[in-house]
């Protein structure tokens, strides 16, 4: 076998021995793995020259892969690489040199009793239209939620769930519903092209995961969608409920703000931003913060007081909002999760050292 397959598969049972997230390899570089949360250096590995690192990449990408990585210097897909293990790829340049990010995807559709995803996220499954945004950063867990998400309503309802995916991780057989899964550049042309095709079908169900960029670029056409008798369920990668409805709307001409913060107050059912903190004793915890498209909510969006929505969020408990400082506190004086950690992760540092008290 050759050089670059032998330490490739001895990389790929490193990180499963260790019980790694993810494999980072870049040229010039000693491989890293993430556990935990933590990144580690695997010393005791040589250096990655970029030749190796370049045939470790054509050893498991098709041609068209290799076309689009040439073209476009970057590519992500999923690929199930040393026997069963299903990973997401993205492969990417960095000082004109080559550089590699897997991480796992787990084996089979986790269950809500699992995940520690609170009730209130559950419930959200019960939703017949509107606008789910399932947000966070990197590796916040966002497509394990909705995944489960989507194979709670699969065992429970009679719906016809649609996937708009780039690229397609987690594989769905239909139960009760119907689950189809389109992969960009694969069952459907482009992002656009997905969207127009569930305008004129009978969905039910639309989850959508895409480039950021893009994403905006299409909120329009999402939000249509989601004012139609389908519910939306969107992965957008960012960290705060503020900053989800701040970009949603940074996406329109100023000329059509207004009529754009009617539409997603109309349309908004709720925002979940996740976060994933290392545990004590091993393992990560679910940080999650909570938003509830309720009357208050809808309100400030359609007058343009965005800020105002952390207010709500803290001071609407009863209704199952919790803002993500809220839910690091509540983690920290569980002592699931270090209070350093948690204050590291706290967006209003200030206001976690006043609630730990």
């Amino acid at each position: 076998m050759e050089v670059y397959n032998i330490l490739f598969n001895r990389l790929l049972s490193e990180a499963a021995k260790r019980q790694a997230s993810d494999l980072h390899l870049s040229a010039g570089s000693v491989p890293v793995i993430r556990k935990d949360g933590r990144l580690i250096k695997l010393e005791q590995e040589k250096i990655i020259e970029q030749a190796v690192l370049s045939q470790i990449i054509r050893s498991f990408l098709e041609e068209k892969d290799l076309k689009t990585l040439e073209e476009q210097r970057e590519l992500t897909t999923v690929k199930t690489l040393g026997g069963n293990f299903r990973f997401k790829i993205n492969i990417y340049y960095q000082k004109n040199l080559l550089a590699v990010s897997l991480r796992l995807i787990s084996e089979g559709i986790p269950d809500f009793s699992t995940l520690n995803i609170p009730q209130t996220v559950i419930n959200f499954t019960k939703l017949s239209s509107g606008l789910l945004i399932i947000a966070g950063p990197y590796g916040s867990g966002k497509t394990t939620t909705i995944s489960a998400m989507i194979e709670n309503i699969n065992q429970n309802s009679h719906k016809r769930i649609l996937t708009i995916e780039d690229p397609i991780e987690v594989m769905f057989t239909s139960n009760q519903s119907v689950i189809e899964q389109r992969e960009i550049g694969r069952d459907v042309l482009s992002l656009v092209d997905g969207l127009e095709y569930c305008q004129q079908e009978d969905i039910d169900i639309l989850t959508v995961s895409d480039n950021q960029e893009k994403l905006i670029e299409k909120m329009p056409l999402i939000l249509d969608i989601a004012s139609s008798n389908a519910l939306v369920i969107l992965e957008m990668n960012i960290d705060s409920s503020i900053r989800v409805i701040e970009k949603i709307l940074d996406g329109y001409p100023p000329a059509k703000v207004d009529a754009a913060r009617t539409l997603l107050a109309d349309v908004l059912e709720g925002i979940v931003v996740q976060k994933l903190i290392p545990k004590n004793g091993g393992g990560m915890s679910l940080a999650v913060e909570v938003l509830i498209g309720t009357p208050a909510v809808k309100s400030v969006i359609r007058e343009g007081k965005i800020k105002q929505i952390e207010t709500i969020m803290q001071t609407s408990a009863d209704q199952g909002m919790v803002s993500m400082t809220q839910s690091l506190v509540n983690l920290s004086q569980n002592s699931q999760i270090s209070r350093e950690d948690a204050l590291a992760n706290a967006p209003q540092k200030e206001d976690f050292n006043i609630m730990i008290k």
